[in-house]
């Protein structure tokens, strides 16, 4: 998802491919080797499981601070919701971005807020303890790292707050894994996902996450274009590109590419404001109608999907690669950039995080680069190929041709 610029697409009357039958992972093969490492895995957790042994293992220095490294990430997980409180509660305050400013005593910060000096207190100490902010003299506060990178990343903050609708979603999470079709928030605020007229998209709807993926655009957009070289094309189409901010970062990165845009109606008349603040205009073309159905402008040599598939089941992913596969002229490279799951431990943490998202949207999951691959190839392009990036967190690239 979150976070570049979504489209907003309504059903189709079409069902090229949606006979195809859903993508599935492959069968794990009987073996000698996932024999034993069953009859391993077993004997370890009898270990893991037994207090006798984890006692045992709390005596021996070596084995202390390994139990010690598995105890505390439990633990982070356990008391994670508490953590993103003390998180959501420091950027809401403007916290961090006071700090930016420079060094504040507690009195400062307390200073105009809602809190009394001892309830501050409480707060920068709780943010100390997460490593947001540090302590330099008593009393007196300075921004640490990852408090610096959250006061500089207006996008990063802007998903924090965002929390405050997908948390509720998660209030029980049982409910919502056993009956999906459950009413969310976070389906209000994704209003598109159920939607089946594009007149009932409105202007104020549109710009409201419109707004969220602007602000998220960067560190993603940043990830992507250090991936791939869009210099080596003429031109470029951004499916779904929102208001145009991807685009934007495109266009500052290679001032020879020519740009264009599509996504629906009033999602592209925002994408034409932006771009012309921006002094973009001259250089760009925005085109509106529904990509699951409409046909796709075929001028360029590459096209873009950024975090565009995720956001839809497998079916309307066919869909959108059907139609583009009709539309596009032979030899168009296409660009697919979003969060997969995969074996690092970024990919791991999106998916789990974007899995969780998505069931609450009520649309979209998660994929693996294989699973793009083999829908790609469904659709009839050639050469999937993926490509990695610095920060699989942010996301990992499929590319193939028309």
């Amino acid at each position: 998802m979150a976070f570049s610029g979504k489209s907003l697409t309504r059903e189709s009357g079409h069902s090229a491919h949606l006979e195809l039958s859903p993508i599935t992972p492959p069968p794990v093969a009987s073996s000698l080797a996932g024999s034993l490492a069953i009859k391993f895995r077993t004997w370890r957790n009898a270990l893991v499981a037994s207090e006798e042994v984890r006692a045992w293992m709390m005596r021996i220095p070596g084995l202390r601070a390994f139990a010690n490294r598995k105890a505390n990430a439990l633990f982070r997980i356990t008391g994670g919701f508490i953590f993103t409180q003390v998180l959501n509660t420091c950027v809401k305050m403007n916290i961090f971005q006071a700090l930016m400013e420079g060094p504040k005593t507690s009195a400062d910060l307390a200073d105009g807020s809602r809190l009394g000096l001892e309830r501050m207190q409480l707060l920068l100490r709780q943010a100390e303890r997460l490593e947001f902010i540090v302590e330099i003299e008593p009393g007196l506060w300075m921004l640490n790292d990852a408090g610096a990178v959250v006061a500089s990343d207006p996008g990063i903050q802007a998903m924090i707050l965002h929390h405050d609708i997908f948390y509720r979603d998660l209030e029980q999470p049982d409910q919502l894994l056993a009956a999906p079709e459950t009413e969310t928030r976070l389906k209000s605020y994704w209003a598109y996902v159920r939607h089946t007229h594009l007149d009932e998209i409105d202007t104020e709807t549109a710009a409201d996450y419109s707004s969220l993926m602007h602000h998220s655009q960067a560190m993603l957009a940043d990830c992507v274009l250090a991936a791939y070289d869009f210099g080596w094309h003429r031109s470029l189409l951004d499916i779904g590109g929102g208001d145009g901010s991807f685009l934007a970062h495109c266009a500052k990165k290679h001032p020879d590419l020519n740009l264009h845009l599509f996504d629906l109606p009033v999602v592209a008349d925002l994408a034409r404001d932006n771009l012309e603040r921006r002094g973009l205009s001259g250089r760009s073309t925005v085109h509106g109608g529904d990509f699951t159905a409409d046909r796709i402008p075929d001028e360029t040599e590459c096209v873009s999907l950024v975090r565009i598939l995720c956001d839809h089941d497998d079916d309307r992913v066919r869909q959108i690669l059907s139609n583009l596969h009709r539309s596009l002229k032979p030899g168009t490279r296409l660009v697919i950039a979003e969060a997969m799951a995969g074996p690092s431990e970024g990919a791991r943490l999106a998916a789990v995080y974007f899995s969780m998202y998505f069931l609450a949207m009520g649309s979209g999951r998660c994929r693996s680069d294989t699973e793009i691959r083999l829908l790609l190839t469904e659709a009839g392009f050639r050469r999937p190929k993926t490509i990695k990036t610095t920060n699989p967190l942010l996301a990992t690239l499929v590319t193939a041709e028309r």
